[in-house]
């Protein structure tokens, strides 16, 4: 008589369980080929390349890196400049290595050069940035024919002294003898018969005188051209200025110094058309209104 199967499912096979090993096996790695030693060649060509890198990153790191000692050298470079700058204007100004030795006079005519020369002798010696042109003008004002003074200086040791006499403008009768003038009314010497300056009449004592102060401001305000051709001025106020001129005994009243462009432009016209008139008067007071009669 056979059993009957169990409901337990006791007569099925059972399955195996998994075994979890409590020491693991390691792996056995295969050994390691052993590589070459690298050539000499091959390790100068890293040393470079890895000293070249090393550069870039110092660069790139000082570039980054705020400049905190930029003010202080601004600072020490200035205060050099400043200090040798007040080192030369010392030595400058104090070193008998720039003092006068020679002495040269340019533009003298009139007046000596020689004379002018020993009156600034004292001069020698002394350090050629500590002249100036005032003490020369204040040391030669007693030459009236000189108008004004500078020195300049041509180291290490030569003084040149550059006059500039007054010039003649014109000609004053004082007791009948005719004197030159300049345009501040200071005296010139006597004038000679080649002098082809004009006259002004009734000029009264130039360096105070009005009438010679209105006419020399018409001959100032005068074209060049024209200049020449005046033989006398007259002048009884500021605006009535009349002039004398050489040729076919013509006059032009002038009237004051006012616009003495369009005077001249206005006249030079009328004295085209009336250049051979006897005793013609040419009347530009009034340039607008000219007139001729």
């Amino acid at each position: 008589m056979q059993r009957p199967p169990s409901r337990s499912g006791a007569g099925k096979p059972k399955k195996l369980a998994t075994v979890v090993p409590l020491f693991p096996k390691k792996n056995v790695r295969a050994p390691k080929e052993k590589k070459p030693a690298p050539s000499k060649l091959v390790v100068r060509k890293q040393a470079q390349r890895l000293n070249v890198q090393e550069k870039i990153s110092r660069a790139n790191v000082s570039k980054l890196r705020p400049r905190i000692d930029f003010g202080r050298k601004v600072f020490l470079a200035s205060a050099s400049a400043v200090l040798v700058l007040v080192v030369l204007v010392i030595v400058a100004v104090v070193s008998p290595l720039l003092a006068v030795r020679e002495i040269e006079v340019v533009g003298a005519n009139r007046v000596s050069a020689s004379a002018i020369a020993k009156d600034l002798n004292y001069l020698k010696g002394k350090p050629l940035p500590q002249i100036t042109s005032d003490e020369l003008a204040s040391k030669l004002s007693k030459y009236q024919l000189i108008d004004s003074v500078s020195a300049v200086a041509m180291p290490p040791s030569k003084l040149r002294v550059v006059v500039v006499e007054r010039s003649a403008i014109a000609i004053v009768n004082i007791n009948d003898v005719p004197y030159l003038y300049d345009a501040a009314g200071v005296q010139l010497g006597r004038a000679k018969a080649s002098d082809k300056l004009p006259t002004i009449h009734n000029a009264g004592n130039p360096s105070s005188s009005g009438s010679f102060k209105s006419a020399v401001e018409v001959l100032l305000s005068l074209p060049l051209q024209l200049l020449p051709n005046v033989s006398g001025v007259s002048a009884s106020s500021k605006d009535n200025v009349v002039l004398d001129l050489r040729s076919y005994s013509q006059q032009i009243f002038w009237g004051d110094a006012s616009e003495p462009a369009l005077k001249a432009s206005v006249l030079a016209a009328l004295m085209k058309h009336y250049a051979n008139h006897f005793n013609a008067t040419f009347d530009v007071s009034s340039p607008s209104q000219p007139s001729v009669y």
